[in-house]
């Protein structure tokens, strides 16, 4: 039996592996020829050890490490409760308007169970106790006596997406990435857009279910799955506990969209599940607590007024327990004062505040002296990632060379900088094609050379416009003259000369929309999206291009921040990467970098 998966380590009573459920893992692996998957909640409240699949059968079971004493005390009480979840879950699993036969039997290895006329069929059929399971222990076969029959393929495939929709990722594309081969893909429309469901891996399945108590930390670099892992424990959590309030929280607006759309389209939208990006989230208590908002105040000033607001929700919310559960996603763009905010919102006790950092996608400074305002927090478990499910194999080589480039540079001036700041990470994908650094002579080439690889992209490698971003550190830049090139409306209209369809990434686009053409965006507008194709240009905005002894804490700090600025344009790419650029490493110590990463 392959199992996904058994070495979860958990403190929440729901998820922990019993000492019977890892008794029956250790005998039965070898002897069992389906798939198990652990720790389902197949409707809302009730959580299940295994879904255990053999020939499309299926078989939900639940581990109780109940003794004689404890069954002869509560029999009846036990039974009854037993029988009413089971019933419970018939009557949930009705609503998913599926033909699908399954079956769900409560293993009770410690208890012998004599018969009762009350419960005599559920205890023939649902219950297998001491003298039962010694029979399966003896012969394995004798657990198909408590399967119900094969499924199609389709149903099968449909009713594990149902019950355990957190175990799958939802991307747009045509994808050839396959996260786990036991697991077919699932393609499916909805509103009229096609979808397809990823099945995690045994990895991620382990990280996802292994929630402890308190302040958990995600270190992961782009690619990682840092925030499906936050999504998938987000939506567990508020299945698991129907009865309490969940909060997850992102800073940008596009990121918080792009989790609303995963969750809608996985088809579960939790009632205890809020999803707010701050600004949005502070505005709500605001309004909530009948605060006075005055939005031309916003308009003139929006960071000097949205600060008042925020010191008035502090004051109002101040010691009152909201939540159960809080995810913070992309914690580099917070300040302490708003994590410790947000922190502060949670039970005093049995709480869950799980939060995701990247130092490398600090593209606003925020961090101070390359400290992250997470770093004050005691942390119960940091969990660090280093899979790369997002890009190729060539791709992701390029990005960790960058990257140790930049280490070892830092090291050459002795400056005082993390050896961990940046996290590298292993592909788990294909080979893929080299990343392309193209020289030019100026930006009316540059602009010619865009339109050609764009063109080559669609009629030679087989992409749509909507797989291709171009992607640019800003709109404009003033230059040393006084002059402002406008670079996006240079880029604008060379596209419609050229008959090239493309849209503007804002708020509102995410990884799930319909694009209707070639994404153009600067980095701060694209910051959380991905592409097959990605076109970065326009490196010559950066302000600095290198430093030397003489510099000062500013002007590194600076420089770390064009880095990142890089970085996290090249981490949107999935399939192809290509840079162009009008400087070279004559005159770039950053173009250096790049091009000794090839």
């Amino acid at each position: 039996m392959r199992i996904y998966s058994t070495n979860v380590i958990s403190e929440l009573d729901s998820l922990r592996i019993k000492d019977s459920e890892r008794a029956f893992y250790r005998h039965f692996k070898k002897k069992l020829k389906g798939i198990g998957i652990t720790k389902v909640v197949p409707v809302e409240g009730i959580n299940i050890d295994l879904m255990y699949i053999e020939n499309n059968n299926i078989l939900f079971i639940k581990f109780m490490d109940t003794n004689e004493d404890i069954y002869s005390i509560l029999e009846e009480e036990l039974l009854e409760v037993m029988e009413e979840e089971y019933i419970n879950l018939v009557s949930e699993i009705k609503l998913f308007n599926l033909d699908v036969k399954y079956n769900m039997v409560y293993v009770m290895p410690y208890v012998d169970i004599d018969d009762n006329e009350d419960f005599g069929d559920f205890i023939q059929n649902h219950i297998i106790d001491k003298n039962s399971y010694k029979k399966i222990l003896q012969d394995s076969s004798m657990i198909n006596k408590y399967l119900k029959g094969e499924n199609e393929d389709v149903i099968l495939n449909l009713f594990r997406f149902y019950v355990c929709p957190e175990y799958h990722v939802i991307k747009k594309e045509e994808s050839d990435r396959l996260i786990n081969k036991d697991f077919k893909r699932i393609s499916f429309f909805k509103d009229d857009y096609k979808y397809t469901a990823l099945f995690l891996s045994s990895f991620q399945l382990k990280k996802l279910n292994s929630i402890k108590y308190g302040n958990t930390l995600f270190l992961a670099p782009a690619g990682s799955g840092k925030t499906t892992l936050l999504i998938s424990r987000a939506i567990k959590l508020a299945r698991l506990y129907p009865k309490d309030r969940f909060l997850f929280i992102t800073f940008n607006k596009q990121l918080m969209n792009d989790i609303k759309n995963q969750i809608h389209i996985l088809g579960k939208n939790p009632k205890n599940l809020e999803i707010y990006n701050f600004h949005g989230f502070v505005f709500k208590l605001a309004k909530q607590f009948n605060l006075v908002v005055d939005y031309n105040k916003l308009k003139e000033n929006f960071s000097k007024y949205f600060e008042n607001v925020f010191l008035q929700v502090k004051n109002v919310l101040k010691d009152k327990k909201i939540y159960k559960g809080i995810f913070l996603d992309e914690c580099e763009n917070f300040n302490q004062e708003e994590i410790e905010f947000i922190q502060g919102m949670l039970y005093k006790s049995k709480n869950i505040f799980n939060i995701s950092a990247d130092k490398g996608k600090d593209i606003k400074s925020n961090l101070k002296s390359f400290i992250g305002s997470w770093e004050n927090i005691d942390f119960n478990d940091i969990v660090e990632f280093n899979y790369n499910y997002r890009q190729t194999k060539k791709i992701t080589s390029f990005i960790n060379s960058f990257t140790q480039n930049i280490l070892e540079y830092m090291d050459k001036l002795n400056i005082d900088f993390p050896k961990n700041y940046y996290l590298k990470t292993q592909s788990l994908r294909k080979e893929g094609e080299q990343v392309e650094i193209i020289t030019v002579e100026d930006i009316e080439e540059k602009i010619k050379a865009i339109i050609w690889e764009i063109e080559y992209l669609v009629n030679q490698k087989g992409f749509k416009y909507s797989d291709i971003a171009i992607i640019y550190p800003y709109n404009k830049r003033k230059l040393k003259n006084g002059n402002m090139i406008y670079f996006q409306y240079i880029l604008r209209k060379a596209l419609e000369e050229s008959n090239i369809p493309y849209i503007y990434s804002n708020d509102e686009l995410t990884n799930l929309s319909n694009k209707m053409g070639v994404t153009i965006s600067n980095i701060y507008a694209i910051n959380n999206l991905e592409y097959k194709a990605v076109i970065f240009c326009q490196i010559e905005m950066l302000y600095s291009h290198g430093l030397n002894e003489k510099n000062t804490n500013y002007e590194i700090r600076s420089f770390i921040k064009n880095l990142n600025i890089i970085y996290t344009a090249l981490t949107r790419s999935i399939d192809h990467l290509t840079i162009i650029t009008t400087f070279s490493e004559k005159n770039s110590d950053v173009i250096k970098m790049l091009k000794d990463s090839l």
